[in-house]
């Protein structure tokens, strides 16, 4: 059971890793990229867990502003840095990949954050592509 579990989990986040990789390059956001909508990291959680598809058709595609703490830092299994804002109590989070490493390198779990990405929907953790810190 335990490593059939393993596999499970170790397929779950190839999947990830690919589709984490798939718009980090395209079309930069920067500061100046305007915001469609500005949502706590649990609300947005919360709307996924609520009707993904309601949710996708107004959060998916869209330039999101998303603030909450930092719950973890980490790289995928392509070396892309993401970093996860708590979405919820104890499971579902927030995944934002973002390019630029060396800012990666200097957050801390457990810190406040306002972040800046595109929306790419729920895949266990609701995805930020493209995605830079804001404060």
């Amino acid at each position: 059971m335990k490593n059939r579990f393993k596999a499970l989990l170790f397929g779950f986040f190839a999947i990830v890793a690919m589709a984490s990789t798939a718009d980090i390059e395209t079309a930069k956001i920067t500061t100046e990229t305007p915001v469609d909508i500005e949502v706590s990291a649990r609300k947005l959680y919360a709307d996924y867990q609520a009707n993904e598809i309601a949710a996708d058709e107004t959060y998916k595609g869209k330039v999101l502003q998303v603030s909450g703490t930092i719950r973890d830092i980490g790289n995928d299994l392509l070396d892309n840095a993401y970093i996860t804002i708590a979405g919820d109590q104890y499971f579902g989070d927030v995944q934002c990949f973002i390019a630029d490493k060396s800012v990666v390198a200097n957050l801390r779990k457990g810190a406040r954050i306002t972040v800046k990405g595109e929306c790419d929907g729920l895949l266990m953790n609701v995805i930020l592509q493209r995605t830079i810190v804001v404060e």
